[in-house]
Parts: structure tokens; C-alpha cells; sequence
């Protein structure tokens, strides 16, 4: 199975997914969160049959209602990986992980009001955050060196705010690859609790965790749940991000009801191959995932380690989800924009830090999700150029 996972530039080269198309040909680009390896089988075998069969029309509308096979398959998921039992019933579908973002914003917000979120994250938070007209509130992280830790004192000033009501968590965390522990997430929900404060928990990489174990927020006390919404796809971890298929899974019936409130075309479709690949992921794909997430360690030991050789202070911690590092890149003397110069001089692509808070300026994430020729093509680039 690991061939599966051992790609060479020129085939790379030859997918047509935003990744290896944003740029021209002679760029290695190791930004955009998107592995370069081919589904699971047991996902392409499902979506042989939709081929096959010409099966190509709409998804179930609304898959989610009563007890799906969709459902099903996600609450056999959250058991059997993360010992998480959930109703199916309480699962509803979206087209990705931001949908379920942008209906809790716009269910449970007022325009003019501030969203918290961490200082870096994701950067489509702060996007979908400005877009419905509402104001980030940034709370920073802060490296305990060793990894990655949430403030949570600037969290409770924070969630103190009268017009705070909403929080949005990215666990495990995305650029850094912070997996929180349950103690951080009890002191995050006993906060959320004393202050009426709901949370949107993007749980997306939770498949990818590798040392670290996921826990679910919405399980780290007894009553959290209650106000917890968990956003979280298959996509990310079986690659497939595509076929647009997420869902949110609701902490009460009452969160429950009030996310399908929004008109099914509001909340928007997913796609039928999505559906279906979301479900032979999760019933079938289990034996790929682990194949997968031992090539992810041994890619990520590779790239620290050859960065690290470049310079100590570009590691700032060993991520202990995903496939993306956190790097800083200030102690060079590059320019304002290190993504800039690692673009024209290195030829090598990676998501500028800015894009993911205040506090990033400096950084770039790297996507380690490829082959270890790929990945020491693109270093051998950056040690050169940041030799010259």
C-alpha cells in the first residue's frame, strides 16, 4: 500500500486540482491544504460504480433526514475512531466544514457583533467572519516551547465580552498542528459555559491526529454538548475535498433544529459522488487511513529534520495532526513576504502566514502531504536560494 503514497513530480504534475494548477509548471507548490495521492480504493470503487452505472443525478434531499445510511456511517465513524456515540439523526449534511461556519454565524450572531477565534487559524474563519458582516476577535496562541498553546486568559477576556456568543475552534489546529489536550478543552468549555458562549468545533483533520489523541470537544464535560455544533468532513483525511461533502453534528436537538431551519438550499448540496465516498470512507476506509497517516509522520520527521538543518528557528513545534508545519521565517533577511521570495527565487509555493491572523506575519505553512522526492526537490530549492 505504500505505493499509493510514493508520487514523482512529473506525474504530480499532471493532476489538474487547484494545487498543481494555481502556478506555472516550474513551481513545486506545497501550499493549499491537498495531498497529492490518489483516493482509497474502497472510495474509488464506490464512485466506479456511480461511473458505471451513469449515476450522476442529485444526492438524497436532505440525506439527513430520519435515520441515512449517511448517518449511520458517520456515527459508526465517531464511535469506533474517537469512542464518540452519536445519534444519526442529529447529523446533518453541507457541501464542506465553512458551511457549517457560516449558518452557526448567521443563526446565532448579530451583524456588528465580534466572532472569537485563535490568533493564527485557518484563514477562511476570518473570511466567512468579515463576509457576513460580523468582526473578528482574535485570541492569540502562544508557543510554550514545545508546541502551540490556546491563551486561555485572553479567551476568558474575551468571552466576557457582552456581545460575544459565539466561538469558533479548530481542533486539531490548523496551521499549527496543535492536537488540545482534554484539560486545555475542559478550561475552553468551562469558560464557554460560564459565559453563554456557543462553539463551532472544526474538527476536519480529526482523522490525521498522529501521537496525540482527538478528543471530541463536544465530549470533554458533561453538559458541553449542549452547546456544541462539530463540523468536520472526510474529506480532508481521505482527500477528496473535491466532491464537496462535510456535516455538522449537533450537541442537542435543540442545535439540531435550529441548523435545519436554514432551507435546504441554503445550507446547499453536496454532491452525490461526495455522499457516496463519504460513506465507503468511513465504513471501509479505515486500513488506507492508517497506511496514510504513517507515511504522513515519516514525511513530517523528514521535512523537520531538513529544515531544521537550514536553520533550528524554522521549526517552531512538530505538528501532532495533518500534514501542514508551522514556519518561521523572520530571522532572514528575505523581505517583508517570505512566501514572495520562496516563489520567485526557490520556485517553490507555500501559504504566506499573514493570511492566518495578525500574529503570523513572517510564517508560512508547508504542506508535507506528498512523496519524499517531491519534498526534497522543494527543499534542496529553499536551501539553495536561502544560501544565495
Amino acid at each position: 500500500m505504500s505505493d499509493l503514497f510514493d508520487i514523482d513530480l512529473a506525474t504530480a504534475r499532471q493532476r489538474r486540482s487547484l494545487k498543481w494548477r494555481r502556478y506555472p509548471d516550474d513551481v513545486i507548490p506545497l501550499w493549499v491544504a491537498e495531498m497529492d495521492f490518489a483516493v482509497a480504493p474502497v472510495i474509488a470503487e464506490r464512485l466506479e460504480s456511480l461511473l458505471e452505472g451513469g449515476d450522476f443525478g442529485y444526492p438524497p434531499e436532505p440525506p439527513e433526514r430520519g435515520t441515512s445510511e449517511f448517518g449511520e456511517a458517520v456515527a459508526g465513524w465517531m464511535s469506533r475512531r474517537h469512542g464518540w456515540s452519536i445519534d444519526p439523526s442529529m447529523v446533518s449534511i453541507t457541501p464542506d466544514t465553512m458551511r457549517v461556519l457560516e449558518i452557526a454565524i448567521a443563526q446565532f450572531t448579530e451583524p456588528g457583533t465580534p466572532v472569537v477565534l485563535t490568533d493564527p487559524v485557518y484563514y477562511p474563519f476570518r473570511v466567512v467572519i468579515e463576509d457576513a458582516g460580523r468582526l473578528p476577535l482574535w485570541v492569540p496562541m502562544v508557543h510554550s516551547g514545545q508546541r502551540w498553546e490556546l491563551d486561555l486568559g485572553a479567551l476568558a477576556e474575551a468571552f466576557a465580552q457582552e456581545s460575544v456568543r459565539l466561538y469558533l475552534h479548530c481542533n486539531p489546529h490548523n496551521p499549527t498542528g496543535t492536537v488540545f489536550t482534554i484539560e486545555e478543552m475542559q478550561a475552553i468549555a468551562d469558560l464557554a459555559e460560564q459565559h453563554g458562549v456557543l462553539v463551532v468545533s472544526d474538527e476536519v483533520h480529526s482523522g490525521l491526529a498522529h501521537e496525540a489523541l482527538h478528543v471530541p470537544f463536544a465530549t470533554v464535560t458533561p453538559t458541553i454538548a449542549e452547546r456544541t455544533i462539530t463540523a468536520s468532513a472526510a474529506s480532508k483525511a481521505f482527500n477528496f475535498a473535491g466532491l464537496r461533502c462535510g456535516f455538522a453534528i449537533a450537541g442537542s436537538r435543540k442545535l439540531h433544529d435550529q441548523i435545519r431551519a436554514v432551507p435546504t438550499r441554503q445550507r446547499k448540496l453536496t454532491s452525490l459522488p461526495g455522499y457516496e465516498a463519504t460513506i465507503a470512507a468511513f465504513t471501509g476506509g479505515d486500513p488506507w487511513l492508517e497506511a496514510l497517516n504513517s507515511h504522513l509522520i515519516e514525511m513530517r520527521d523528514h521535512v523537520v529534520t531538513r529544515l531544521g538543518a537550514i536553520d533550528r528557528s524554522l521549526v517552531t513545534s512538530v505538528p501532532s495532526a495533518s500534514y501542514l508545519l508551522w514556519t518561521d521565517w523572520r530571522q532572514f533577511d528575505i523581505g517583508s513576504e517570505p512566501a514572495t521570495f520562496l516563489l520567485e527565487e526557490a520556485r517553490v509555493a507555500l501559504s504566506s502566514g499573514g493570511d492566518y491572523g495578525p500574529s503570523g506575519e513572517g510564517f508560512l505553512r508547508v504542506n508535507f502531504g506528498t512523496s519524499r522526492a517531491i519534498l526534497d526537490e522543494a527543499i534542496d530549492r529553499i536551501e539553495v536560494a536561502v544560501a544565495r
